[in-house]
């Protein structure tokens, strides 16, 4: 992978993280101590993060610097992790609610998942 590609994904990888957490650009420059500027173009993969800015950008995104190298494939624990922040920082009372309409929607997806089985 040239320098380009891996500026490229690993700018990828900060967007996702960053709109995963909910933060806009400018919240997660400014916790970075960068200009928004700045962020935009990594983000964009014009220019790349520091090598020793790289652990503290991983610590503030809450993975491990290799997971900003990794393919979004290879990021679906990172999703899991996102989920299960956001639901623990809930009410027991809210919990229960995105409990009860994930439930509907797993159902939902396994049972499109069974007609299309049973179609082919």
């Amino acid at each position: 992978m040239d320098e380009r590609s891996l500026a490229s994904l690993v700018g990828a990888n900060i967007a996702e993280r960053r709109r995963q957490l909910g933060w806009t650009q400018e919240q997660l420059a400014e916790r970075l101590n960068l200009s928004q500027e700045s962020l935009s173009r990594m983000e964009k993969g014009v220019i790349a993060p520091k090598f020793s800015r790289l652990q503290g950008m991983a610590d503030i995104l809450g993975c491990k610097v290799s997971e900003l190298f990794h393919s979004a494939e290879e990021s679906e624990g990172f999703r899991q992790q996102v989920l299960e922040q956001r639901l623990a920082a809930l009410p027991a009372r809210r919990k229960g609610l995105v409990l009860d309409v994930l439930a509907v929607i797993v159902g939902a997806f396994e049972e499109e998942n069974s007609e299309t089985s049973q179609e082919n």
